[in-house]
């Protein structure tokens, strides 16, 4: 190889190096995906999102008489807790359970 040749493959790979980017991870908020889940749970199951706060953690949705309730919160060993509940519709907490668990994929 001659030398005009190595300084141009030396000049390249600095090109090339130049280009190259480095970005910081951006720590992700593990309750984010539970808590749109959630939210949309409620619109799946055919209910009218009446309470969505964040602080408690809790969703809540009604059609008629019946009220489906979410809660999501963080354990203390740092996985996301999610409970599921409902009144005055017997399906609504497995519909709910099931449109839940479709949008977290699973």
């Amino acid at each position: 190889m001659t030398l005009a040749r190595k300084f141009a493959a030396l000049l390249l790979l600095a090109f090339g190096l130049a280009g190259c980017v480095s970005y910081e991870a951006v720590p992700v908020d593990p309750m984010e995906a539970p808590w749109r889940s959630a939210m949309g749970a409620m619109q799946d199951a055919g209910l009218t999102l009446t309470t969505a706060d964040r602080a408690t953690g809790t969703v809540r949705g009604t059609r008629g008489a019946a009220e489906g309730t979410i809660v999501v919160r963080m354990r203390p060993d740092g996985r996301v807790g999610v409970e599921i509940g409902s009144k005055g519709d017997p399906g609504l907490t497995q519909r709910l359970t099931d449109a839940y668990n479709h949008r977290m994929g699973r």
